[in-house]
């Protein structure tokens, strides 16, 4: 294929009048130890106290409605389903894979000292993207380094995306969200959603549960003092239920472990789904310097090489993935099929198409041996230019801005009362609460904190209620991968 047809290969997908409205890539998926093989979804945080579980939707509200997974997969229907791979951990595994082409197709951005034992990370393994704090708080020599990337931010708040294309893409094709104000640093409150969205999920899927048993290496028979002093710390770790045992933390004891989710068993598909949204490909644009009047209009040409590179890294991102190595237990490949004794690969376990606004639906020939790779090349140079590919850049994070921005913004709350016994003992010393400890003692937090808000000493800076800061959101675009 000439260079120019490597180029231009899926213009027909990018330019306005297209009426494809996405790209759905289809893998059906299977334990690397056979089907009906135990494998391990991630768990996530429980709400209130519960303890840490997998994400398992049931389709029948009642326990007494449910049919069990395997009566269901016989029957053609779905029971349950369970997250494999959550949207935002797999962003965070689509973006990883472009990790090879940093510095060459991708801009390469560096960011040095925030991690302990680690001198570097490039800004493609950063979670929360160019909105991250890690960027947000550092510095490019005695400059400040965000500075380029909040003007990129500013331009595609206004609608051009080509400055954040240009420092950095993975923005715009795994989505970010400037949203975190701080007493220092404003937000941009841009926001620019995914252009490809994928998940693993699995049907019909039975949890399993596991026990297991520590047994220590030492023999407290060894020594009269040691089998003393375990004894004496079990029985204090008895009596007191909130207290641990010293020994069973230092490995001295035989400690059985509970009984905790020990995997799944999949009696439905398991199936990778992702989507490549070429309508949001298509909003995206960038501009032709304004005329004297003020007036601006889209650089079609520009527009097209824009639309062209970020396609290309979705591409990239996405086609032909390999094994799905998830997590220590959860090695997916694709499902395979049997040829007499031989297992082999399913040509129909990958599948591809391109979906239009109507409905329809035709097969889409996803890039494979090598060829994403020649188009992201030849897109990067086409955006880009031959030769004005970015030089490399390099952040050091700014501790000291990051304390700085911490303490103005919670400078309002240094010192103030954050438990019970804090808050009672604030409150007495106010002249209109003195002498009042048992009635304060019998209120629960809540309410005291209520109080305290009320009657707590005024300063001049404090800033009016209506514009307190809040950072709601759990994560810029949740990419901060909760899983475990």
């Amino acid at each position: 294929m000439s260079n120019d047809t490597t180029l231009t290969q899926y213009d027909d997908l990018l330019k306005d009048d297209a009426d494809v409205a996405a790209i759905v890539i289809r893998e059906r998926l299977r334990p690397v130890q056979g089907a009906r093989g135990v494998f391990f979804p991630p768990t996530f945080a429980a709400s209130g106290r519960g303890k840490s579980d997998y994400q398992l939707d049931w389709f029948a509200p009642r326990d007494e409605d449910r049919k069990t997974p395997e009566a269901a997969a016989n029957e053609g229907v779905i029971a349950n389903r369970c997250t494999v791979d959550s949207v935002p951990s797999q962003a965070n595994r689509l973006e990883a894979r472009l990790l090879k082409y940093s510095g060459t197709s991708i801009p390469k951005v560096t960011i040095t000292g925030s991690r302990v034992g680690q001198a570097s990370i490039d800004l493609l393994e950063v979670g929360h993207r160019v909105g991250d704090a890690v960027v947000r708080y550092s510095k490019n020599g005695e400059k400040d380094g965000f500075e380029p990337f909040e003007a990129a931010l500013q331009s595609y708040v206004k609608g051009d995306a080509a400055p954040l294309a240009k420092l950095a893409p993975t923005s715009l094709v795994f989505g970010h969200w400037d949203s975190r104000d701080s007493a220092t640093k404003k937000s941009t409150k841009s926001k620019a959603r995914r252009l490809i969205r994928s998940e693993i999920v699995a049907f019909n899927v039975q949890k399993v549960t596991k026990r297991s048993q520590y047994w220590s290496s030492i023999d407290p028979e060894v020594s009269q003092e040691l089998e003393q002093i375990l004894k004496e710390a079990k029985e204090a770790a008895q009596e007191d239920p909130n207290s641990k045992n010293p020994a069973s933390q230092l490995g001295m004891t035989d400690v059985p472990a509970p009984e905790s989710p020990g995997g799944v068993i999949a009696f439905g598909p398991i199936e990778r789904t992702a989507i490549i949204a070429l309508s949001g490909v298509r909003a995206l644009a960038t501009f032709k310097e304004a005329t004297p009047a003020g007036v601006t209009e889209i650089d079609d040409e520009k527009t097209l090489a824009l639309r062209r590179y970020l396609f290309a890294l979705a591409l990239a991102s996405a086609a032909d993935p390999g094994v799905w190595d998830l997590r220590e237990g959860c090695i997916l490949v694709r499902e395979s099929k049997k040829e007499g004794e031989k297992t082999v690969a399913d040509p129909t376990a990958f599948t591809a198409v391109t979906v239009k606004h109507s409905g329809a639906e035709h097969t889409f020939a996803a890039p494979a041996n090598g060829a994403a790779e020649s188009y992201l090349d030849a897109a990067a140079k086409a955006f880009f230019g031959a030769d004005a590919f970015p030089a490399a850049i390099t952040l050091a994070f700014d501790p000291s801005g990051a304390k700085a921005a911490v303490s103005t913004k919670g400078g309002n709350n240094a010192g103030e009362p954050k438990k019970k016994p804090e808050f009672v003992k604030a409150l007495l010393a106010l002249p209109a609460y003195e002498g009042k400890e048992a009635e304060l003692s019998r209120k629960k937090i809540g309410e005291l904190k209520k109080l305290w808000e009320e009657a707590k000493p005024k300063t001049a800076d404090a800033p009016p209620a209506g514009e307190a800061s809040t950072d709601a959101e759990a994560s810029a675009t949740g990419d901060d991968d909760a899983e475990t």
